[in-house]
């Protein structure tokens, strides 16, 4: 059976900006559910930390040099991590209008909810979480979601599951995309793009979970079976 190429975007050490790295977990959860990863870079360093678009006409030579490594992969797999660069919306954005497989976390999600190409460039639709519920927090499981119906209701095949939390800021309601999640606080844990194949972001960490936890692996095998 064949195994899709799952292209996985690198962060920035946003100290040094000079280096990019890719957490372990992720690679292991896709290889064990049955893919083969592979690190996205950008061309130029500095092009992608210093520059919060990366579609102007500048940037032609290093969007041709990126597609040529994005055209290798059958899916994206937008991994957590502090900050997100234009890089990082420019391969999301080829991934919608190549309707490409995606899922993102975290930050993925948070880079999915703002995509400048569906909304105007300069609203926020993130903001700081003020919640009763502590969500970051180092433990396997830290609080449930409640799920709506969705694409991601059907792989999970339950009304709710216990998820873990790193994170500290929220996305806001979009007419663009669909929220499938909520937290006890009302929350939004995750989203999905209509009219794509699959395109999913979550707000916890299943790659953490990924040894022990069923939900977890069954998410990244839905992802990797789209890619296929």
């Amino acid at each position: 059976m064949k195994c899709p190429i799952i292209g996985i975007l690198g962060r920035v050490d946003v100290g040094s900006k000079s280096s990019i790295f890719l957490y372990e977990e992720y690679r292991i959860a896709i290889l064990k559910s049955g893919g083969i990863p592979l690190l996205i870079l950008p061309p130029y360093l500095d092009s992608a930390v210093n520059h919060s678009t990366f579609s102007m006409d500048v940037y032609e030579e290093e969007k041709k040099i990126l597609e040529h490594t994005l055209e290798l992969c059958d899916g994206f797999l937008f991994p957590g991590g502090s900050s997100w660069y234009g890089f990082d919306q420019y391969v999301f954005e080829y991934a919608c209008h190549h309707d490409k497989p995606a899922l993102g976390i975290c930050l993925g999600m948070q880079l999915m909810a703002n995509a400048p190409f569906f909304q105007d460039a300069n609203s926020d639709h993130t903001k700081k979480i003020e919640s009763f519920i502590e969500h970051q927090s180092e433990l396997m499981h830290v609080h449930s979601i409640h799920l709506f119906s969705s694409k991601l209701k059907d792989i999970l095949g339950n009304d709710s599951i216990l998820v873990n939390s790193r994170h500290s800021s929220q996305v806001q309601l979009s007419s663009y995309f669909h929220v499938s999640s909520v937290s006890l606080d009302g929350i939004i844990e995750s989203i999905e793009i209509p009219n794509q194949k699959f395109m999913i972001g979550i707000q916890w960490h299943p790659e953490t979970l990924f040894e022990k936890d069923i939900s977890s692996q069954k998410i990244f095998k839905a992802f990797i079976d789209a890619c296929l």
